[in-house]
């Protein structure tokens, strides 16, 4: 059963309704390190939402897209009990800030500029969720529209992905992938497509307030609908034969979406609830504390779903046979994350259960201590080796991709043939900067000595043997006692001019984009690696330091760099609304650490 709980303020009348906090424009008090720039009026209203969105939007893009949402794992779900027992995905978001996520948030927030006033906080995050409800509707404002009928909890619910009726791949495409040239008007989906069943549920504190909030939206846009018994309860369904959408008002929830997925909420009575879901449930233990948002969705039904409804039609207009199905039971039963506040940070952290694929070691890195104190990104991956032969492995047992050609992949297979992969251990890619000049390479692990060395001479003397037949120039050099192999590319080549360079250190490897990286690595001391640099080693310690890969950003190092490439067009909006908040991000750091429960972990710290 749901919980529902009186979510007044602290003091008040049962049943009061808790003060509603006004929007004020922040006053021009900075941090220290961040100098004031001339900020209009307008720019100053939209401080706090772009705060806020600055933080999340480098939480969430960070992780691949992110649909790391849905709800809290300390608090239990006020919508879970309402969304279908067979979901395939589920999302939830709770603006009521369950636990200590409310004061963890704050926390965090007062890292930046103009957040030190907590009194502001729910004015804060009020101005955010009116941003966020506008993009959908300029009419729609969170403060106003939603948040006096809900209880502070939204999820999402999909049990069907829908799908394209199975005589489209014999069609005739007017453009591969664009649908068949039978199709007039055609819009991005057959008329005869099978929409996906979903259905958004609100959690409600005030029933009537969400029923005259929905006959208010409905008069508005126009919209006509047909009311009709259904579960004990009224649906109201519109568009001819209803199938526009629909909606329903239960005691607890305002659920809406397609009529078939509006109707799996209502038959949950009956048919058992995704709370009730064994997956679901070891999903949500495998997660900890409270959290700002989370999900959970069933990944080997997912995939099977895609392929099922979407991958005939698609191999079809490509004019190849769909390959065979498959084999969903090597895949997780599940996947699971959450977004959570810390007072220093924000963490965003997804969950599986481990599946029969060999680990690749936790451990804390090995080469950290090796790479400079100028490194501003690297990627690292513990048993390469391994990793590599399984993958090849992997590709081999796949059926041909049609219009793919495989020579590249024997290719590659030929390359690691005469190298061998037995003997590598862990990698990393690595940039560096000094300066404004970047650079960097890759730094693997090799059993021993002598078999980094031995490595380095075979790969010297393979581009020696093919310089006749590739162009390619190379010569040697010795720094400081170790043999450099110095690789030119010519522009004729195709690539561009590029200059590569490979060394060895101990059993390290060492490939750079010049010698200056290598010589970089070459001179590197534990004293002053990557590895005793104070924000690397805070921002791993957050996500994990032993572990079986990782990935850190220096992002102070990188503001200009990332400011040209989110606003390449407008960098004078850049240092006025964004650059003096995120200023104060950290470290980006994120590590992938195996267990019964596989956990993938990314921080975003404040300073």
């Amino acid at each position: 059963m749901d919980e529902r709980t009186n979510r007044a303020e602290p003091g008040s009348e049962p049943g009061a309704v808790a003060p509603q906090g006004t929007v004020v424009p922040m006053g021009d008090e900075w941090a220290a390190g961040v100098h004031p720039v001339a900020i209009s009026a307008g720019s100053r209203r939209l401080r706090w939402g772009v705060a806020v969105a600055t933080v999340l939007v480098v939480a969430l893009a960070t992780t691949a897209g992110a649909f790391v949402l849905s709800g809290a794992a300390g608090a239990k779900s006020l919508t879970a009990g309402m969304a279908p027992k067979n979901s395939i995905f589920f999302m939830e978001v709770r603006t009521d800030l369950p636990g200590d996520q409310r004061a963890k948030l704050a926390d965090f927030l007062s890292h930046f500029p103009g957040f030190q006033d907590r009194a502001q906080f729910d004015s804060a995050l009020d101005v955010l969720l009116n941003k966020l409800t506008s993009e959908v509707s300029p009419d729609l404002r969170y403060s106003s529209a939603f948040k006096p009928w809900i209880e502070g909890e939204v999820s999402i619910a999909v049990t069907s992905l829908g799908g394209y009726p199975a005589t489209w791949a014999g069609a005739t495409p007017i453009v591969a992938g664009m649908g068949p040239s039978s199709t007039p008007g055609y819009g991005g989906c057959l008329p005869a497509c099978s929409p996906p069943s979903a259905v958004a549920i609100f959690a409600l504190k005030d029933r009537s307030g969400a029923e005259r909030w929905a006959n208010d939206e409905l008069s508005r846009l126009n919209v006509k609908t047909t009311p009709q018994d259904y579960a004990g309860t009224t649906l109201y369904s519109a568009g001819p034969d209803g199938t526009q959408g629909a909606y329903a008002l239960t005691e607890h929830d305002l659920v809406l979406g397609t009529v078939t997925g509006v109707k799996a909420a209502l038959d949950t009575r009956s048919d058992g609830s995704l709370a009730e879901n064994p997956d679901y449930q070891a999903a949500m233990k495998s997660l900890s504390g409270d959290s700002l948002a989370c999900f959970y969705v069933n990944l080997p039904t997912l995939v099977r779903q895609g392929i099922e409804s979407y991958g005939s039609a698609m191999y079809g207009l490509l004019g190849a046979t769909l390959p065979p199905a498959l084999d969903t039971k090597a895949m997780p039963a599940w996947l699971a994350g959450a977004v959570r506040a810390e007072s220093d940070r924000m963490v965003v952290e997804m969950t599986m259960p481990r599946t029969g694929t060999a680990s690749l070691g936790n451990h804390v890195s090995r080469i950290a201590s090796s790479l400079p104190g100028s490194t501003v990104g690297v990627l690292e991956m513990h048993s390469l080796g391994r990793f590599v032969g399984s993958g090849l492995a992997a590709l081999e047992s796949m059926p041909p991709l049609p219009g793919v050609d495989t020579s590249s992949i024997d290719l590659v297979k030929s390359a690691l043939s005469l190298i061998g992969t037995d003997w590598l251990g862990d990698g990393t890619a690595v940039v560096t900067r000094d300066g404004s000049t970047f650079d960097g390479g890759v730094v693997v692990e090799a059993s021993d000595a002598a078999t980094a060395q031995s490595k380095v001479d075979l790969i010297a003397n393979l581009v020696g043997l093919s310089s006749i037949a590739t162009g390619f120039k190379s010569h040697g050099e010795t720094y400081k006692g170790h043999k450099i192999t110095v690789v030119t590319v010519p522009e004729s080549a195709g690539y561009g001019r590029l200059q590569l360079a490979i060394g060895a250190r101990d059993n390290l490897i060492v490939v750079g984009y010049t010698d200056a990286f290598v010589k970089a690595v070459l001179d590197t001391t534990p004293a002053s690696s990557l590895a005793s640099q104070a924000d690397y080693s805070a921002a791993m310690g957050a996500a994990g330091t032993s572990n079986e890969g990782s990935l850190y950003i220096n992002v102070p190092a990188l503001e200009d760099q990332i400011g040209r490439a989110v606003l390449p067009s407008s960098p004078s909006r850049w240092t006025l609304d964004y650059m003096p908040y995120f200023g104060h991000v950290g470290g980006i750091a994120c590590a992938v650490i195996d267990g019964n429960t596989v956990i993938l972990r990314l921080v975003v710290p404040a300073r």
